[in-house]
């Protein structure tokens, strides 16, 4: 355990008067005993509990469902009928190595060398002795691996598997792993991936770590450019949710390096319904990246977003990253605070339903509607990365030339019929106007 030296030779040196000499002093004792027993505050850690504020938004979008990972949530009974899974899919993962015994050995002693690291990844103080934390460590890393293995080279010997013939419990394992409060440091991943599942390659190219987990969150995960995650992205990554996060970057900065700015000093886009009564069209952009969104000469193009039941969770918990983490970039909160302005009902979702940039698997356009107006509550953001994109719609949004021409095509153009009747007039003022010309002529003899 770390502990301050906390030095007193101030007071030490200080007479006390007799009325205080003969006080009680064992409440100041107790505070001394409290200071000497502090533990040095972390500058690496980089896994912490959601903060308040963003947890009493959804507690649930935080809570994991059916497994722990880590110490945060350990002790809670309600996802102990994981553990023995857990036991299992170590034993599972030690087997594939050619002596079991020795690599249990290898990796126990490995993680407990790495007591002060595990520790300071940690925010808060972690409470388990040297031993518990290590095996705390070793029996999630061995799951997480064996999991990961399992998803990327499915096994007909394994059929009787239950948590891959249970429908549901893929989808909620990857929910689950992919929670701030639910990680473990991603270097206790990278030694147990190098003792066991190197050493079982024998020669033959085998997946990175990084590949098998995002091979195994790639069903969860909406537009993720996987070619921004170099060697860089790969190797600091600090744990699994980090490593996701980092695949989410533009592919190349464009209009939205022309102003970072925080959201109290800035102008927000309308939503949908309101853009597109303005004028602006809609299209979908096929991208690699969920943050190329372009504005050019009216049109709107935003690659595709499909929502479904761990959208909600996933982003929160991004968003809980970036606010926590200072270090981060604030993509993902720019994102979706944008799309929190561009859909406000379900007149908006069903504006972008229609031009494909929103696949709904949720339920209803309220529910899609509900998740986006809520989702930003209580969030501080440091810079927008779109600041520059918003400028560039509302200064189009405001032209007024814009808003006839798009009452014309909206009242006037929408049918064949409306359109001929449109032109009929439009020829007969035009006749119209030119006999009176002509009469106007023929009456002032040249």
């Amino acid at each position: 355990m770390h502990q301050h030296t906390i030095r007193f030779g101030l007071f030490d040196s200080m007479e006390e008067p007799s009325s205080i000499q003969s006080a009680d002093t064992h409440w100041l004792e107790s505070i001394k005993i409290e200071l000497a027993e502090l533990s040095p505050l972390s500058s690496s850690w980089t896994i912490c509990r959601v903060p308040t504020k963003l947890r009493n938004t959804n507690k649930d979008a935080y809570t994991p469902h059916i497994i722990s990972v880590g110490p945060i949530h350990h002790e809670e009974r309600s996802l102990k009928g994981m553990e023995a899974h857990k036991w299992r899919y170590m034993l599972s993962l030690l087997e594939r190595t050619q002596n079991a015994v020795a690599t249990l050995d290898a990796c126990g002693k490995a993680i407990l060398r790495f007591d002060n690291d595990v520790r300071a990844s940690y925010a808060e103080w972690i409470n388990y002795s040297n031993t518990d934390l290590a095996k705390m460590m070793l029996l999630d890393g061995c799951f997480i691996l064996e999991l990961l293995l399992r998803y990327s080279n499915p096994d007909p010997k394994l059929q009787s598997d239950p948590i891959f013939t249970t429908s549901w419990m893929i989808l909620t394992l990857q929910r689950d792993l992919a929670l701030l409060e639910n990680q473990i440091p991603f270097f206790v991943l990278e030694w147990l991936f190098n003792f066991t599942v190197r050493r079982t390659a024998n020669g033959l190219a085998t997946p990175s770590l990084p590949d098998l987990a995002l091979r195994f969150f790639r069903s969860s995960i909406n537009n993720v450019n996987e070619e921004t995650l170099g060697a860089g992205g790969r190797q600091n990554s600090h744990h699994l949710l980090h490593l996701i996060h980092n695949c989410y970057f533009p592919s190349s900065p464009r209009i939205e390096t022309k102003g970072k700015r925080n959201s109290n000093n800035i102008e927000f886009i309308h939503c949908a319904a309101a853009l597109k009564e303005a004028g602006i069209w809609f299209e979908k952009d096929d991208t690699k990246s969920l943050f190329d969104l372009e504005f050019r000469n009216g049109v709107f193009r935003i690659p595709p977003l499909r929502v479904h039941d761990s959208t909600d969770a996933l982003f929160r918990n991004f968003i809980a990253f970036e606010q926590c983490f200072q270090e981060s970039s604030q993509y993902i909160t720019s994102y979706v605070l944008l799309m929190d302005r561009l859909i406000d009902t379900a007149k908006d979702v069903e504006v972008l339903e229609r031009r494909r940039i929103v696949a709904n698997d949720l339920g209803g356009r309220d529910d899609v509607a509900a998740m986006f107006n809520n989702i930003c509550k209580q969030i501080v953001l440091r810079d927008f990365y779109f600041a520059g994109l918003c400028e560039q719609v509302n200064e189009y949004y405001h032209r007024r030339w814009n808003r006839y021409k798009a009452s014309l095509k909206r009242d006037y153009c929408t049918n064949p019929w409306t359109i001929i009747s449109l032109l009929g007039a439009f020829i007969l003022i035009s006749l119209t106007a030119v006999q009176t010309v002509y009469s106007v002529l023929g009456y002032y003899p040249h």
